[in-house]
């Protein structure tokens, strides 16, 4: 029913933990795909030293790095199930993910949806779900969806024509954009189901590299432009905006730094 889609890239310290968390899903109808981007360590080792014991269906898959991007799509295009959720190799999921988001997806017949996230452990029980729209216009303010919180539905995925495998930064943000532009998108705002390891921007990782993110952010304002799904007031309004926001983030990660 559902394919967890793990991409991963010199993870060999993190990916048994997102792994862990998979394992530990209290619903059990999946399999998972993962995408080996080019790793040169021992990622390969730490996946199959997890498996060897385990009764999980699992496909490892090894491509030239590429970019998270081509690997979530290589992962899809790969998976047989109905609904595909994403993972990253250094997030975890609440064990009751799945259950929760497949019983919310099926009962209102979403396409898509999300769960919100959060840096401290998780809490014992899951409470019941807080669902919140948001619209094209609002998600072009803020990105609100992260994407190990996000399943959908794989014929939505292709009909949205997947990840830009051009981008390597902004790149979830561009699909949410391209699903928004179709129906509002519900998120799970209560309980949150996903643990993030590090910061959303300013750490290790993709995260770090703020510049290239801003640089992709315009891009996608730029897609949306010349697409006609925004004009050219608003364009130039959201290039305004964007800059300003990617100057408060540098100021947000010096003083983090400052601090430490």
């Amino acid at each position: 029913m559902v394919s967890i889609i793990i991409p991963c890239y010199n993870s060999e310290k993190t990916i048994q933990r997102a792994l862990h968390s998979v394992d530990q899903q209290t619903y059990k109808d999946y399999e998972v795909l993962i995408v080996d981007d080019g790793s040169i360590d021992d990622t390969q080792r730490a996946i199959k030293e997890f498996f060897k014991d385990k009764n999980i269906d699992y496909k490892y898959i090894y491509q030239e790095n590429s970019g998270p991007s081509a690997a979530r799509n290589k992962g899809v295009e790969k998976a047989s199930g109905k609904y595909i959720a994403f993972l990253d190799s250094d997030d975890e999921w609440h064990p009751q993910k799945l259950e929760i988001q497949l019983a919310v997806m099926q009962e209102k017949m979403l396409n898509f949806l999300g769960s919100r996230y959060q840096y401290d452990a998780f809490s014992n029980n899951a409470t019941v779900p807080k669902l919140q729209s948001y619209t094209f216009k609002s998600l072009l303010i803020k990105t609100q969806f992260s994407t190990p919180g996000v399943m959908m539905k794989k014929d939505f995925f292709y009909h949205l024509s997947a990840f830009d495998d051009t981008m390597h930064y902004a790149e979830d943000y561009d699909l949410w954009l391209r699903a928004a532009y179709e129906n509002n998108l519900y998120m799970i705002e209560s309980p949150k189901l996903v643990r993030l390891h590090k910061e959303a921007y300013g750490a290790d990782g993709l995260s770090a590299a703020m510049y290239p993110m801003f640089q992709g952010e315009l891009y996608l304002l730029k897609k949306l432009f010349l697409s006609k799904k925004i004009n050219c007031f608003l364009y130039g309004a959201l290039v305004v905006y964007m800059s300003a926001k990617f100057v408060r983030r540098l100021a947000i990660v010096r003083f983090r730094k400052k601090e430490v």
